[in-house]
């Protein structure tokens, strides 16, 4: 007797688009490194001395203050949330550290990430208690931070010669990656596990795939947001620091650019607009291709204006391509 089931057409039809879909997640899913890969393809066809040693030195030094950034941001990405006063946070942690290095000395290292966590802890309870959605709330208090930052120093200032020591460990290199670098690529790999391994990490997926789920089924979803945004703010200021040890300098303007920058490296990173899906393993992929699409722009002599209309243009694409347009009632928090 022979028990062989044949397959129906309907069975072979629903087979086949079942492996149709999982060739669109998984191309959904490494999109990123397809794009970074032919990026840097384009920018070596049109420059081969595109990755140097000096250069390729150079672009990682460039994405260590924006994969610090990047990490926070996709914490509250993934709540489906958006923080605009990242950059205002990180001027005001850079122009901090420089000014209270002759009081504080390597303590003020210690003010300065405190202090961006604050911020992220404000702006929480502001978006939590208050329900004043985070894009509005962190407008208002993107405002605050560059005034605050103004008012510490209205001008660049450089680090005094007599306190170079305390920045100068982050020129230290091993070949082409730098302390500074290192110390990025920990705190991602900290980021990552915390939010793969934790509670609170897995509840930020959980949120914003469904927020009202996520509160019926007992997680406390308001400790969880006020959690994101104090990651958010230590990041931004994180960001800062490493810029003053990048740059030997501080200037109260300093963070601007990046607000702009980590959003871009987060959505091409494939963390979704709606949140509820993304990883900050591959917004590190995100952050490598803005980092890379800068670089090149700028070794090519594009004009720095048609960079920013550039990552604009990104972003535009980066949210028509990780939004899940199929869902109805969709609602951007």
């Amino acid at each position: 007797m022979n028990t062989t089931k044949e397959k129906t057409p309907a069975a072979e039809k629903q087979g086949g688009k079942r492996t149709l879909q999982s060739l669109r997640a998984l191309a959904g899913t490494y999109a990123s490194v397809f794009a970074l890969i032919a990026i840097v393809v384009v920018f070596l066809i049109i420059n081969p001395s595109f990755l140097n040693r000096f250069n390729t030195k150079n672009l990682l030094t460039n994405m260590a203050p924006l994969l610090v950034m990047a990490c926070g941001a996709t914490y509250v990405r993934l709540l489906g949330s958006l923080d605009l006063s990242m950059g205002a946070v990180c001027s005001c942690a850079n122009v901090m550290l420089i000014r209270l290095f002759p009081s504080l000395g390597a303590g003020a290292y210690v003010v300065a990430i405190l202090f961006g966590m604050l911020t992220g802890v404000i702006l929480g309870l502001i978006h939590t208690k208050l329900k004043i959605p985070s894009f509005i709330a962190s407008l208002g208090m993107m405002n605050v931070y560059n005034s605050v930052a103004l008012l510490i120093t209205p001008m660049p200032m450089t680090i005094p010669a007599e306190y170079r020591s305390l920045i100068n460990w982050g020129k230290t290199s091993f070949g082409v990656i730098n302390m500074m670098t290192i110390v990025s690529v920990l705190i991602m790999v900290i980021a990552y596990f915390v939010q793969k391994k934790s509670v609170l990490g897995k509840s930020l997926s959980l949120i914003g795939a469904n927020e009202r789920a996520a509160r019926i089924s007992g997680i406390r979803v308001d400790r969880t947001k006020i959690f994101a945004f104090t990651v958010c703010g230590a990041g931004s200021a994180l960001a800062g620091v490493l810029l003053a040890i990048k740059l030997q300098s501080s200037a109260p303007t300093v963070g601007s650019p990046f607000t702009l920058l980590a959003v871009a490296a987060v959505l091409l990173g494939g963390t979704s607009m709606t949140g509820g899906k993304g990883s900050v393993l591959m917004t590190l992929t995100g952050v490598m291709m803005v980092t890379v699409i800068e670089n090149g722009m700028t070794i090519i002599g594009v004009d720095a204006f048609w960079s920013q209309i550039v990552f604009g243009g990104l972003i535009i694409v980066a949210m028509a391509l990780t939004s899940d347009r199929s869902t109805k009632n969709l609602m951007v928090k």
